[in-house]
């Protein structure tokens, strides 16, 4: 099944509030994780249908969750770590509905 552009796209924007959100308390580990690897594939199956720039984008915010996954319960631990996850995500998620409304 093929999910169109601009639904993959939606469903990044939603990822990483929900992650920017969780990130917030630090009871949430497990949940943020989950979200954290069904981003990372999200990422990768909607860079290959963008532009350069916009792809090029993508890729760092995936660069930046490998980063976070691999060290996963370190990251987590750090208050300063899980507000990091919050801010960038929350900035991911705006940047991601800018890029679906330029194709829009």
């Amino acid at each position: 099944m093929i999910i169109c552009l601009s639904v993959r796209l939606e469903r990044l924007a939603q990822n990483f509030l929900q992650m920017a959100s969780l990130s917030l308390d630090g009871v949430n580990g497990e949940a943020v994780l989950e979200i954290i690897r069904e981003s990372k594939v999200f990422l990768e199956l909607t860079a290959i249908d963008l532009d350069v720039e916009s792809a090029f984008e993508l890729a760092q915010m995936q660069r930046q969750l490998s980063r976070w996954h691999i060290h996963w319960w370190s990251t987590w631990a750090s208050d300063s770590s899980r507000l990091e996850i919050s801010t960038l995500s929350q900035t991911w998620a705006n940047r991601i509905r800018e890029i679906a409304g330029v194709l829009v």
